[in-house]
Formats: C-alpha cells, sequence, structure tokens
C-alpha cells in the first residue's frame, strides 16, 4: 500500500513527538498518555486498560483519565468536565493534551481505516518539559480554553491550540498535510491533483456529522 510521503513524514513527526517532551509534559509523560489515548481509541472506552497494559507510573490519574476520554469518545466532554479537569492538571496541560490526542488520532484513525497493525511507540528519554512562557493570552468566545491574544481574530478552530504553540504548530502541521494548507482555504479549486475541492469537503462534511462536530 502506497501512502503519500509528504503525510508519511508528517505522521512520522507527529509519531515521534508523542514520546518527546512537551511544553507541559515530560517525554514520559507523552509516552505514557498516549498509550493511554491509544487503547481508549482501540477499545472505544475512557476505561483505558481495556484490552491493554497501560504504565501509569509518570503522569497523573487525572491526565490519564482525560486523555482517554479524548480519545475514546465516550463519555461527551462538557464545559464542566472540562473545568473539572483543568482546574485540576492545569489550563496550559489540558490543551497540550488535546495536541497529543489529535496526533494520536490522526495516525492511529489512518493505520486503523487502511486495515495496518498498531504502531509501536518509540522509547522516551528522560527529558523534562521546556515550560516556555505562554504568550499573551486572552478569552475567546467560542473557546472554553484561552487562546493567544487577540482572541477570535480566527475561527476557533484554528485559535484553539495557540496557548500552548508547540501543540498549535504540530497540529497545523499534520493539518496542511492531511487536509488542506491553511494559505489555501479561500481558493475553491485548490487540488493536490487526487481529489478536487468540493470531492474533500464532500468528505470532512460527512466525516464531522458522524462525529457530531459542528464545524
Amino acid at each position: 500500500m502506497i501512502i503519500r510521503p509528504d503525510l508519511e513524514k508528517a505522521h512520522d513527526r507527529a509519531w515521534e513527538s508523542l514520546a518527546s517532551a512537551g511544553t507541559w509534559w515530560s517525554a514520559r509523560q507523552r509516552r505514557e498518555l498516549a498509550e493511554t489515548a491509544i487503547a481508549a481509541m482501540w477499545s472505544g472506552s475512557a476505561d483505558a486498560d481495556t484490552g491493554h497494559h497501560v504504565d501509569r507510573s509518570a503522569a497523573p490519574a487525572a491526565a490519564h483519565h482525560a486523555v482517554a476520554v479524548m480519545a475514546s469518545g465516550n463519555p461527551h466532554i462538557t464545559r464542566q468536565w472540562y473545568e473539572e479537569v483543568s482546574d485540576e492538571i492545569g489550563v496550559l496541560e489540558y490543551v497540550e493534551l488535546v495536541g497529543l490526542v489529535c496526533s494520536v488520532a490522526s495516525t492511529t484513525s489512518l493505520r486503523n481505516t487502511l486495515g495496518l497493525p498498531p504502531r509501536e511507540l518509540p522509547a522516551a528519554n528522560d527529558e523534562g518539559p521546556s515550560r516556555v512562557p505562554a504568550p499573551s493570552l486572552a478569552d475567546a468566545t467560542l473557546n472554553w480554553v484561552p487562546v493567544a491574544a487577540p482572541a477570535d481574530a480566527d475561527a476557533a478552530v484554528v485559535q484553539a491550540l495557540t496557548a500552548v504553540p508547540a501543540a498549535n504548530e504540530m497540529l497545523w502541521g499534520l493539518a496542511d498535510t492531511q487536509y488542506i494548507p491553511d494559505a489555501e482555504m479561500v481558493d475553491p479549486r485548490w487540488t493536490r491533483g487526487t481529489m478536487s475541492r468540493v470531492e474533500m469537503e464532500l468528505v470532512a462534511t460527512r466525516v464531522s456529522f458522524s462525529r457530531e462536530c459542528h464545524y
């Protein structure tokens, strides 16, 4: 099976990042939490140990539960749930976890859809989080999390992870490759030569509908 080289490269980079130190989580914590997210995706349950052994020695239980809920889609995430989780683990820590789950979902879903075997995570080192200070933040109209100021200058989905720039950059690096580069969004005729923009949007709309995503 042939996968586009640029897509394979983007997924390789995202996969490596799961066992690398982030801004607010260490390399060992991120790898451990990625294992929980993978287990939750394959089981479809927030009970992350279903059919899998997940080491929980590095990251707190609340973080494991959060990524399991996000990755499984069950139960549905509410604002009250988000506020309870972020109060316990930290708002910026939560934003980074959303980015981690996005990387897991992108790479794991593709392999699952194509019938490829699950991919082993790379080993983590002892590197701690960078703790790079967040940019100037503001409350947004449609985002529960704070975003880089000025808020609402971009669509809610575009600004969602801007409070943690490294997580935001990884997300949009994947989106540019998997979907459409941000700079090309305004061009209804843009194509990679495999599907037309209309066909791409039809697939995106169907996926959004099946996932109950208002976008």
